[in-house]
């Protein structure tokens, strides 16, 4: 059972946002999409799972979902206000960056990635997410844990997409291990960047033009 009112109205705030239609009721969560059943979320790693949903990656992406909103609302929960912007709760540090959250008046959390100064007096050159994904990568990246150097963009990726594609459509000579490849890095671009999909999607059904790129 979802105990927590502030978590509730948090989740269903960012379901909502990412196109879900769903209502709390008695302690569940219901959620579908386009008229048909997605998942309920009964409790913090508890689901109930609709056989006839038609579509499993959309369960698959609610349960992230909730995962990821959980994850951020416990750290903010049991983070200390930060020093000079107490509305923040700090989710982690490390060497001279912090990672923080706020609770929005209209809804949802905030996250933000500062550099601090060696007393930890002040921060300073805030990067602003409403998304707890980009903020943990920002983080990393920021203070090191990660190298820039070896990740990529969005643009970056969709540049690579669009490679991709070409690639298997233009060297038919290719081998079938190696289309497999091809497809499989395919399908690992299009996850990381949904949009790549969803622009496909509106323009097959005509719903805005053809850019002219394949991406």
């Amino acid at each position: 059972m979802l105990k927590k009112p502030k978590f509730v109205e948090l989740l269903l705030y960012e379901l909502k946002k990412r196109g879900y239609d769903c209502s709390h009721e008695d302690g569940e969560i219901k959620v579908s999409k386009n008229g048909f059943p997605v998942t309920d979320i009964l409790g913090s790693t508890e689901y109930r799972v609709y056989k006839n949903t038609p579509d499993d990656d959309e369960r698959r992406n609610v349960v992230s979902i909730h995962e990821s909103l959980s994850e951020a609302y416990k750290l903010y929960e049991n983070g200390k206000p930060l020093y000079s912007q107490p509305q923040y709760h700090v989710l982690c540090e490390y060497g001279n960056y912090v990672m923080a959250a706020r609770l929005m008046e209209l809804g949802g959390m905030e996250f933000v990635t500062w550099q601090q100064d060696a007393e930890k007096t002040r921060v300073d050159a805030g990067h602003y997410f409403t998304d707890y994904e980009a903020v943990m990568e920002d983080f990393a990246v920021r203070c090191g844990l990660v190298n820039r150097y070896k990740m990529f963009n969005e643009t970056e990726l969709k540049l690579i997409h669009q490679g991709l594609v070409h690639l298997g459509a233009d060297y038919p000579h290719l081998t079938a291990e190696q289309m497999t490849n091809v497809g499989k890095l395919i399908e690992k671009v299009e996850m990381m960047v949904p949009e790549i999909q969803e622009r496909s999607l509106y323009e097959a059904h005509d719903l805005i033009p053809e850019d002219g790129l394949e991406m």
